[in-house]
């Protein structure tokens, strides 16, 4: 007889009324006008009898810790509460986002708790997520575990070009073939995890690939991006896929190839690129013959600290802003307008991460084991040559990174990308680690892979 998992699923519709702001550039703060596709929080409560395990994937653009308040702190609120509804343990509870755009801005690169409707949204937020880790909870039942992977090309593309100059390109750029040293790396892997009822009427997927969902960000209506839609159509054509969960991999410099065209149309082609993959992996994974995982449950975790990267004084920043600003004052045509508000901007994102930049950074490395699957949480950007390097030396049969998860502390670029430039490592709230962290994540995040797969 065949031994199961204990599992269950659950959808929460999580769409936030058009009081609560995106990321956009000018202002930074900008309020949605409608909604283009509803956002959910969908959950997976799994246990092997001895172990039990939730994971939450959210359509989010991240949750920074900090965002209820310098005394709170968001993560370990949402264990808390479920961990009260449902008696799984707290350090079992992996909360991840897709890291879509076109969502809230709950990542604190401006206080939200500026915006008046923000905090009675983000109590409500935490019932939401509560909501589905109590429901999949409830409906757990008999399942066997099957894992698979395939592989997207064309959809993804590393965002940060090198030139023959030795610099990165800025994103919105398109440099000429022969001005080109490196393309960079992409992460090409989609990774699926299928929960199959063994009566065989249901079933519950898991999908895993990196990149970044800002085909429709900076415009006014509310969308899951790529993800959602291909999530979406894995849920309509499974026969019996009650769930179907997007977990975000190491995306940090991964863009869509079409990254600025704002088009609704390219979601749905990305949407369809992912889903149709996951698509034929459950096909496979759904045959009687396809071997069947270990059924295992086991989660450990570690809180490490990563040194914080080096910033400027603060009266000379301070001193920048304040000339921008003046300058703003006394534009007279569009183009000065633009430029010195641009610099008033840079200026005023260093002096939010001088003022943010204590030492040292504590992040949660987070590794779940599910049959002979490893996901590894990683609560920031890891850039993608990272992600493969954990994926390389990994011991699991299977390793699936998964970021945005359990926080958020920007991005965690490699060692080189400090020398060659780009956004993200500019100063700015988005990039607080230092050029050593990403080396810090990947030693830390081989260490609980072995522990989880003893």
């Amino acid at each position: 007889m065949t031994k199961t998992l204990q599992a269950g699923a659950a959808k929460v519709n999580i769409t936030p009324p058009l009081t609560i702001p995106y990321l956009g550039y000018e202002p930074r703060h900008a309020f949605f006008e409608g909604i283009h596709d509803p956002l959910y929080v969908r959950a997976l409560a799994i246990d092997d009898g001895l172990t039990q395990a939730i994971i939450l994937a959210a359509d989010a653009i991240g949750f920074s810790n900090e965002i209820l308040g310098s005394e709170r702190n968001f993560t370990a609120e949402v264990r808390a509460r479920i961990e009260r509804r449902t008696g799984v343990p707290a350090t079992h509870i992996m909360l991840t986002c897709s890291h879509a755009h076109s969502t809230p801005e709950t990542i604190h690169l401006r206080r939200l708790l500026d915006t008046p409707a923000a905090a009675p949204w983000l109590e409500t937020l935490i019932d939401q997520l509560t909501s589905a880790a109590v429901m999949a909870i409830s409906r757990r039942r008999a399942h066997i575990l099957k894992i698979g992977i395939g592989e997207v090309r064309g959809l993804a593309r590393n965002r940060r070009v090198l030139g023959k100059h030795g610099g990165v390109y800025p994103i919105e750029e398109r440099p000429s073939k022969d001005q080109i040293a490196d393309w960079g790396i992409v992460d090409p892997q989609v990774g699926v995890l299928l929960l199959e009822d063994e009566r065989g009427d249901s079933c519950i997927v898991l999908a895993n690939f990196a990149c970044h969902p800002v085909t429709v960000q900076v415009q006014p209506l509310i969308s899951a991006d790529f993800p959602g839609a291909a999530m979406a159509l894995v849920e309509r054509n499974v026969p019996g896929c009650t769930v179907s969960l997007f977990l975000q991999g190491a995306c940090g410099d991964l863009n869509p190839a079409r990254d600025d065209s704002r088009d609704f149309k390219d979601v749905d082609r990305y949407g369809l690129m992912l889903g149709g993959e996951v698509l034929k992996l459950v096909g496979l994974l759904s045959s009687p013959d396809y071997p069947i995982s270990h059924p295992i449950v086991a989660v450990n975790s570690v809180v490490i600290s990563l040194p914080t990267r080096d910033v400027p004084a603060r009266d000379s920043v301070l001193k920048t802003f304040e000339e921008a600003d003046r300058k703003l004052a006394m534009a007279t045509t569009e183009e000065e307008r633009k430029h010195f508000a641009k610099e008033r901007r840079q200026a005023e994102e260093a002096l939010i991460l001088i003022a943010r930049s204590a030492e040292p950074i504590e992040a949660e490395i987070q590794v779940m084991r599910l049959g002979d699957a490893a996901l590894v949480a990683i609560p920031g950007e890891l850039f993608a040559e990272l992600g493969l390097e954990i994926k390389r030396r990994s011991i699991a049969p299977y390793t699936f990174i998964v970021c945005y998860a359990n926080g958020w502390i920007g991005y965690i670029p490699t060692e080189k990308a400090w020398g060659q430039g780009g956004y993200e490592v500019e100063l700015g709230p988005w990039t607080r680690v230092g050029p050593m962290a990403g080396v810090l994540v990947v030693e830390k995040a081989i260490e609980l892979i072995r522990e989880a797969m003893k």
